[in-house]
């Protein structure tokens, strides 16, 4: 009995080092040289020990994403401290939540890199966590006033920060828009406002497609 717990202990010990030497290659390299020769040199395991626990790398990029080290929990722990029931109007609430995470984005590149390597892969590990947050604040915000359709503003919006977030690690612009400085980002910043407020007081009802 002793003994199958050592090598659980050593299982999940040996797990633990090729999961941190994941981080250490994507933060040297980027997610695309994630490999398991790779992997393995920087861990000083046997390859074949990251096929016995994670089967491909696939499955290996996913179990390091799920630790949810690559990127800061801002977003969740504004969540966690909202008021139930918020004491601001839905509106704002919502459009501190998109700065947020438009800043988080912004000063995280290992989370840049994880979308790339998501949207090359068809995966949806981190796309999915966020989505995970943006649920739990409709679920206590609900729609915005006259407009019930909140939920897809956030999906156009996130997919816009998404784009320009990890556009910014090739572009220097987009259109008139410096990627690279702060007054850039805080021009977006306001549109996020504008349209979130615009919408608010629009008094627009839209008709949701129901699911087939």
């Amino acid at each position: 009995m002793k003994i199958d717990k050592v090598k659980k202990r050593d299982r999940e010990r040996t797990k633990n080092v090729i999961l941190q030497a994941v981080g250490e290659v994507i933060k040297l390299h980027g997610p695309e040289k994630v490999g398991v020769n790779l992997i393995a040199r920087t861990a000083g395991v046997n390859k074949v020990l990251i096929y016995r626990y994670f089967y491909s790398v696939d499955g290996l990029m996913e179990q390091y994403m799920k630790l949810g080290e690559y990127t800061s929990n801002s977003c969740t722990i504004f969540i966690d401290n909202l008021p139930q029931p918020p004491t601001e109007e839905p509106g704002k609430v919502l459009t501190s939540l998109m700065h947020t995470f438009l800043t988080d984005l912004r000063e995280n590149k290992a989370s840049r890199d994880l979308l790339r390597w998501e949207i090359g892969t068809g995966k949806s590990v981190l796309s999915t966590t966020w989505d995970q947050l943006a649920l739990r604040i409709l679920n206590r915000i609900g729609d915005l006033p006259h407009f019930n359709d909140t939920s897809a503003l956030v999906t156009f919006l996130t997919a816009g920060i998404y784009y320009m977030a990890i556009s910014s690690d090739k572009h220097q612009k987009m259109l008139d828009i410096d990627l690279q400085s702060d007054d850039g980002w805080n021009r977006i910043e306001k549109v996020i406002e504008r349209i979130i407020a615009d919408v608010k007081s629009s008094n627009m009802e839209l008709t949701k497609t129901p699911s087939i």
